[in-house]
């Protein structure tokens, strides 16, 4: 039986479930002595990690020894692992990555793993392969976006699991398995989309964040004006600052009231950027779309919630989480064949989402 079908036979969540099977704190006492009762009478105890099984029945549960370590899980393990540099955009209430988790949990439980949160930095004293094997029976690892570094390299090398990456771009030399957004669509379709509404003047907003999402968009940009005839004119690139407060444009105000001219149109490296550009040219007496254009990237649900509903590109980050603990199984049987972690790059489609905010010029 399958831990999420167990849960739902006994009437609780799944997340309660995995902390009775991986005896882990955070419920209470009485509750985990109710379940562990229960799930012995109905004939599933040996779902149970040993000091579980240890601890249920009429005798007392025996203290463990001064140096024992937690016991181990009763499932497979899925590390989710975070580094300290992993994610800029902390305070964004419409953060993609919450998306993305809600995918990886998903798809964990489908195929009978459990999920556990790991801080790769958190613990100085603690190299990250004493971290997984704390953890539990750990099968694998999906590693929240950060910068690909020799320490992290040296790192996966050393735990001896296989490790997908979430959202990696750039290569320092090394290149593990990765699922990705499609950036180069995505952009690729924006501009192409403003070429055919007559916009010929194109800029490019960014916030300034060093990330590789960021880095990427910005290539792709270059590249799509590039293919599409389109020329790259540097005084239109303006950047908003990498202050964390959504609300924050006045660096973007100066930026357009600095500019000798203004493009018609400017491509966002995310949804974020897109809104503060449309603040900033409302403030300098601009409208939008009526004077220049504007769009934004992810299709977070402030697109829908500003006027002019923005235009923006859309990607699941629900798929991107479930397609992680895929591309991780599928490294495990891979594994079992005797492949070792081959080079794979999954690319998740982008799709334009036309809404309100770019003006056809061709209309006369």
């Amino acid at each position: 039986m399958k831990a999420k079908d167990l849960a739902k036979k006994l009437g609780v969540s799944p997340a309660t479930i995995s902390l009775v099977l991986n005896n882990k704190p955070g419920i209470s006492d009485s509750l985990r002595k109710s379940l562990l009762e229960k799930i012995q009478e109905l004939g599933h105890g040996e779902m149970l990690c040993q000091s579980c099984r240890d601890g249920v029945g009429p005798e007392a549960r025996p203290a463990p020894q001064e140096k024992e370590k937690p016991g181990g899980c009763a499932c497979d393990v899925i590390a989710y692992i975070i580094t300290d540099d992993f994610f800029a955009d902390r305070n964004d209430p419409y953060n993609f990555f919450s998306g993305v988790m809600a995918g990886v949990e998903a798809e964990a439980w489908e195929n009978d793993c459990c999920l556990m949160m790991v801080h790769r930095n958190r613990y100085k004293n603690l190299s990250l392969a004493e971290q997984l094997r704390r953890t539990g029976n750990v099968v694998g690892a999906i590693v929240h976006p950060c910068r690909l570094t020799k320490e992290l390299e040296r790192d996966v090398e050393s735990s001896g699991i296989p490790f997908v990456f979430m959202d990696t771009y750039t290569s320092i030399g090394w290149e593990p398995p990765s699922v990705c957004i499609s950036n180069r669509q995505g952009i690729f379709s924006v501009v192409n989309y403003l070429k055919e509404m007559g916009h010929k003047e194109i800029g490019f907003t960014y916030s300034g964040w060093q990330g590789q999402v960021r880095e990427d968009r910005r290539k792709c940009y270059q590249q799509a004006l590039k293919e599409l005839g389109l020329e790259d004119r540097p005084e239109f690139y303006f950047c908003s600052g990498t202050g964390e407060d959504l609300f924050e444009y006045q660096r973007l105000v100066e930026a357009f009231q600095s500019a000798k001219a203004l493009p018609t149109a400017l491509v966002c490296e995310n949804d974020r950027q897109a809104w503060r550009a449309v603040k900033a040219l409302n403030q300098i007496g601009k409208k939008v779309p009526e004077d220049v254009s504007v769009t934004g990237f992810d299709d977070q649900p402030l697109c829908t919630q500003i006027k002019p509903n923005l235009t923006s590109v859309r990607n699941s980050p629900q798929l991107m989480g479930r397609e992680c603990v895929l591309l991780l199984k599928n490294l495990i049987r891979l594994r079992e064949l005797g492949e070792k972690d081959p080079w794979l790059r999954y690319e998740l489609p982008a799709r334009l989402v036309v809404r309100d905010s770019v003006k056809n010029l061709n209309e006369k």
